[in-house]
């Protein structure tokens, strides 16, 4: 008899320890991971996101138990429940993705990836923040513009989704030409900002609707601008060429990036940076400006600016000439350095302490690369891959080099150069600026990932950035 009691006493032990071993003392019973593949969706649409996308399980509980609770909201979009769509929610269950009732609205701006942050939650135990990835389609792009610094007047072109190429778009809606010289040129959900450097000093940036393209407003009083950069409602402007006094008498100076209002268009401030201040790259609160020398050819900084101040905050040593900068997967600027110049031999010139100079984004640490071999002549002569892990630049023909990479590649990717570069936002793919001289016409190559050649079209002469508008 007490073999039986002592028995019944040990499985009465074992059944309460079982017991105990609940979901909210095991941190293996957190809901497990199905399927978070995110999703897919052509710009400005709503979209359904179904259980072959977004799944999370629970051995002992049912789908309308696993809660999701949403920690950081999408950006560009709202999450809403179908049966009220014009409320964003916080929360949904894995039933309500069961019976496809979970939504996402984009909100028809260019941006091309979104996501949102959730935990999820069996009502015992409760995940850590995971991420739900929302990419922005693969057909978004409209319009394709080339700018063209020409000769005695610049011109845009307008190549549309199916090849048709419209020369000198900018005159043929407005009725005037564009300007001498277009530099260059960014477009956000409202407008496109064309920035017109001239030779008399008196540059400009002309502003259109992006829809239509039609005269919106001018920013004037400007002496020789060159890049600029859209941060909310402020724009940045590089300005200068670097010298003062006239040849052969000149000597350097330290020019300014203008800071513009953009609800008035009126420059409200301008920040000292170094000589010849050419591209701008935004990274997090950091704008990034090189300075190139402009005309006395001999600046080899960048100036840190912080966005939320206005005031330079570093001021970085890089190679000589820093003309171009991409930034990378990482927040690293990779800056391009086209050297100083000697025309001593003209036609034939030469280059010293050209590079690529990597500066880390945290540390603000350098890493340059030399450039030996130097024959290109555009100043537009580094960009970065779609997924920003790879850089294309220019020397005597066009590399790519991983982000990784601690030395520069020596297999041409495309053995030519060109005058200007960028990378379809969307597709990966290269375009190409070809230019011949400034009153002939040029034209924009297309080459793929891999480096073939997609496509070709005619512009205008001098072509020598592509902007891609969606």
């Amino acid at each position: 008899m007490k073999k039986v009691l002592s028995l019944a006493l040990g499985l009465l032990i074992v059944s309460f320890s079982l017991v105990s071993c609940s979901d909210s003392n095991d941190p293996t019973a957190i809901p497990k991971l199905g399927v978070n593949e995110g999703t897919v969706l052509q710009n400005g649409e709503s979209k359904v996101i179904s259980s072959n996308e977004l799944k999370y399980t629970d051995i002992d509980s049912d789908d309308i138990e696993l809660i999701y609770t949403i920690t950081v909201s999408p950006e560009y979009g709202k999450l809403v429940n179908s049966d009220a769509k014009t409320v964003s929610i916080t929360s949904f269950t894995q039933q309500d993705i069961v019976d496809k009732k979970i939504v996402y609205i984009h909100d028809g701006s260019s941006s091309l990836t979104d996501s949102f942050t959730f935990q999820i939650t069996d009502g015992n135990n409760t995940s850590s923040n995971l991420i739900f990835n929302i990419s922005i389609g693969e057909k978004q792009i409209r319009s394709f513009y080339v700018l063209n610094e020409g000769s005695t007047n610049g011109s845009i072109s307008l190549i549309d989704k199916d090849g048709k190429v419209t020369s000198n778009y900018f005159k043929s809606v407005n009725d005037i030409p564009l300007g001498k010289y277009p530099q260059s040129m960014v477009i956000n959900d409202k407008y496109a900002f064309i920035v017109v450097t001239t030779t008399n000093g008196s540059g400009y940036v002309e502003i259109v609707t992006a829809s239509d393209f039609k005269h919106h407003a001018t920013i004037t009083g400007l002496s020789y601008p060159r890049e600029i950069a859209i941060v909310g409602n402020k724009a940045y402007l590089s300005n200068g060429t670097g010298v003062t006094g006239t040849y052969p008498n000149q000597v350097k100076k330290n020019n300014e990036v203008y800071v513009i209002d953009l609800n008035t268009n009126a420059v409200t401030s301008q920040i000292s940076v170094g000589a010849g201040p050419e591209k701008l790259i935004v990274s997090g609160k950091k704008l990034y400006v090189a300075n190139s020398g402009g005309w006395s050819n001999d600046d080899n900084t960048v100036s840190v600016i912080n966005l939320d101040t206005d005031k330079v905050v570093k001021t970085i040593t890089v190679k000589s000439c820093p003309k171009d900068m991409v930034k990378d997967a990482n927040g690293d600027v990779w800056v391009y350095c086209s050297g100083v110049a000697d025309y001593s031999n003209y036609p034939a010139v030469s280059y010293t302490n050209s590079g690529i100079s990597k500066i880390d984004g945290d540390t603000y640490e350098v890493t340059s690369f030399a450039l030996t071999s130097l024959s290109t002549t555009g100043i537009k002569n580094i960009a970065i891959s779609k997924d920003k892990k790879t850089v294309y630049y220019m020397s005597d023909a066009v590399y790519a080099m991983n982000i990784t990479d601690t030395a520069l590649p020596t297999t041409k990717f495309i053995d030519a150069t060109f005058y200007g570069m960028d990378v379809n936002p969307v597709n990966g793919d290269l375009w190409m600026c070809k230019s011949v001289d400034a009153k002939t016409a040029g034209s924009v190559v297309v080459y793929s990932k891999e480096s073939k050649k997609l496509n070709e079209y005619t512009v205008g002469s001098m072509p020598n950035s592509t902007m891609f508008s969606y």
